[in-house]
């Protein structure tokens, strides 16, 4: 396989089914990508302060070339932005930008933006179509994947949510290059769990 071949794999949920998109390049093709498979959508782009500093105006770019121009929505990074505060902030920025129910919210981040904003798309207008652009290893193998989504409250973690499925999952392996060195040995971490369990 090249260095610049894709692999899709098909989740097989029904009438909910989605393809993982991997491979490099990615964010460039995300607008093609999410317009084949939800035409004439509009888009809010839940992103950290972080994320974006590395990868907003790439993937601004590829949205753009499939004809989407996103409204971008950038929170502070870390645990404690999946709150209840910060789902509120990005609820209203999704109907202030006047996104309707077949609209897109795109995740663009590691495990934490990728909760919140699937948890707002779940809720939104009774449902929102949700796509995830994981940026960090662990994301990309674990979070983005299985429609878990939610934020956290003062009695613990991740104990408000819904299951959301994602219409698309966008893993560019070019993003894990600005991984710092913890984070990308968490992700293989992660991968080594599972071969065990298997």
């Amino acid at each position: 396989m090249s260095s610049n071949a894709t692999v899709t794999v098909e989740v097989g949920l029904g009438d909910r089914a989605y393809d993982i998109l991997i491979g490099s390049g990615l964010l460039l093709r995300a607008g093609t990508e999410i317009s084949r498979r939800l035409p004439g959508t509009r888009a809010a782009v839940i992103t950290d302060v972080n994320v974006a500093a590395a990868h907003l105006e790439t993937l601004r770019a590829g949205l753009e070339k499939g004809g989407i121009r996103p409204a971008v929505i950038a929170l502070p990074a870390g645990e404690k932005t999946k709150s209840f505060a910060h789902l509120e902030e990005v609820v209203d920025g999704v109907l202030a930008a006047r996104l309707e129910r077949g609209d897109v919210v795109v995740a663009l981040g590691g495990g934490v933006i990728g909760d919140l904003a699937g948890f707002a798309a779940g809720i939104v207008r009774r449902g929102m179509n949700f796509v995830q652009i994981p940026t960090s290893l662990l994301a990309q193998v674990d979070s983005s994947v299985g429609g878990k989504t939610g934020i956290n409250s003062a009695r613990g973690k991740n104990l408000v949510g819904v299951f959301h499925q994602p219409k698309l999952v966008l893993a560019d392996t070019e993003v894990l290059d600005t991984l710092p060195i913890r984070e990308f040995r968490a992700g293989y971490a992660e991968l080594a769990k599972y071969g065990l369990i298997d």
